[in-house]
């Protein structure tokens, strides 16, 4: 992918595939109004009957002239400028994109309206940032495995960002730098979770997280069954009795701050397969459970971008990866296992299983000298019910991480919602035969959910994130959210570390 800035000259003298303006409610963008006077008024005329409507995601291809050095003009939708983001700009390109795509136009020139910098995303280096990953990220493609695919569109290949003023740099090459970075990142998260689980087993997993982290500055650790066994890791062992698949606990660290500065922790779910257990799911959908390790990907491709950047401060990933399958040997509602830390869990849903698994996880990053715990994971069904595939939740004990993540959300064009840790939650998980149980019912199951990894964080500052909803949007009723796996939070979790690494 080829991503450049060209300050010389004006949008319409870059030759490319499609040169792309933007319009909104009822209206044209600075940039689409600049070049309707070579179009000689036709994109007002469209706008007038209704062909351009600045609906939000649509896209109206015109043929250029010859005063225009790009063969096609594409007019993007923005919908309503006052309730744009960064998370709006970014979808609203991928939607685009995506379209621009299919027409095969995949050389794009993406003209900048200076405006929407500061009303929209707060300065010029977000907006481009939100303009250029949200057009590369629909480069993402689900059929790798078809050996005869006809009908698949080319890739974009080239994108020049034009039109911002030559006083108005400062930040611009960094941006576009950063956009490209996250881009990769969010298109391999999405790769791995569209991957079918036979071909990416826990195992497997590891081994991805090896070779993405080889000749980096990144150490990376796969602790294996006997090692788990080793370490008391009996929450994760204990998921991963139905699989003939073994499990594996990956752990890659990136030490760029001081030795004895603090330690952020990104803990991410790593099921390569959830077929709930013995408390086996429908199976109308259940193939979609090979994404199940989106909340792993996100950390594993997070830290290897955190590296790249060479943010200075010390970030370790930790991924308990396992299938949740239901053999003879698995887990069955009823029994007790033992975590790391000593906590005892009586398994009372073994669809439950995320949760678990994590208890070892966040148990090792504290034995690691963690300071600050962010854990992630697709979590539960129940978050689609209740913020659909707009929003993940967001539960904390800490409002400064809290503050962290939501900014570094904001950068990155994620959306996060705090739900409440009321402690009248708490009750919903006692047990009467261990320390804790694993599910408390359908009443409020996001929240008990986060209130059960609550349990393992130690008392420091942590951040839960329900990405459920987020990570993959399907059939959803919300079309202003592309479907298909999303790759977050890869990129919030990013912007994290920087934060983190300054404040």
């Amino acid at each position: 992918m080829s991503v450049a800035m060209r300050g010389d000259g004006a949008p319409s003298e870059i030759g490319g595939d499609a040169l792309v303006v933007t319009a909104f409610s009822g209206e044209l963008g600075a940039a689409a109004a600049a070049l309707d006077r070579a179009l000689d008024g036709e994109l007002t005329a469209m706008l007038t009957s209704g062909e351009i409507r600045g609906r939000f995601g649509e896209l109206t291809v015109v043929r250029a002239t010859a005063a225009i050095a790009a063969r096609r003009v594409a007019v993007l939708g923005l919908g309503d400028r006052t309730v744009l983001d960064s998370y709006r700009v970014h979808n609203a390109y991928t939607l685009g994109a995506r379209q621009l795509r299919r027409r095969r136009l995949t050389r794009l020139v993406l003209a900048v309206d200076a405006t929407l910098a500061e009303t929209a995303v707060g300065d010029l280096p977000a907006l481009l940032r939100a303009m250029v990953t949200g057009t590369l990220v629909a480069n993402h493609e689900a059929g790798v495995f078809k050996t005869d695919d006809q009908e698949s569109a080319p890739l974009i290949d080239d994108v020049v960002v034009a039109g911002v003023d030559g006083d108005a740099r400062d930040g611009v090459d960094g941006a576009l730098a950063d956009a490209v970075l996250l881009a990769e990142s969010t298109l391999r998260v999405q790769r791995w979770v569209s991957e079918p689980s036979n071909s990416l087993t826990p195992t497997l997993l590891a081994s991805r997280a090896k070779e993405l982290c080889a000749g980096t500055s990144l150490t990376v650790e796969v602790i294996d069954r006997a090692g788990l066994e080793a370490a008391g890791a009996g929450a994760l062992l204990g998921i991963a009795q139905g699989s003939d698949e073994p499990p594996a606990m990956i752990v890659v660290r990136h030490d760029g701050g001081a030795h004895d500065g603090p330690l952020l922790a990104l803990v991410g779910k790593g099921i390569t397969f959830d077929s709930g257990g013995i408390s086996i799911k429908p199976a109308l959908g259940m193939e979609t459970m090979k994404g199940d390790m989106g909340g792993g990907a996100a950390v594993l491709c997070a830290v290897h971008a955190i590296a790249a950047l060479e943010v200075p401060c010390n970030v370790v990933g930790v991924v308990p990866a396992t299938e949740n399958m239901p053999g003879g040997g698995a887990l069955k509602p009823g029994d007790v296992i033992r975590a790391m830390d000593g906590t005892t869990i009586e398994v009372v849903n073994t669809d439950a299983e995320g949760r678990v698994v994590l208890a070892d996880g966040l148990a090792l990053a504290r034995r690691m000298g963690a300071t600050h715990i962010v854990d992630v994971a697709t979590l539960t069904g129940a978050v689609i019910i209740a913020l659909g595939h707009a929003s993940a939740a967001l539960m904390s004990t800490d409002s400064g991480l809290t503050r962290l993540v939501q900014r570094a959300a904001r950068e990155a064009g994620d959306r996060f919602a705090e739900l409440p840790l009321h402690p009248e939650y708490d009750s919903c998980l006692r047990s009467e035969v261990a320390d804790v149980r694993n599910w408390g019912g359908r009443e409020a199951a996001t929240i008990s959910g986060g209130v059960f990894i609550r349990a393992f964080a130690g008392g420091l500052p942590w951040v839960h994130l329900d990405i459920a909803g987020t990570a993959w949007n399907e059939q959803s009723s919300l079309k202003d959210v592309p479907s298909g796996p999303s790759g977050a939070p890869v990129r919030t979790l990013v912007w994290l570390a920087r934060l983190f690494s300054r404040d």
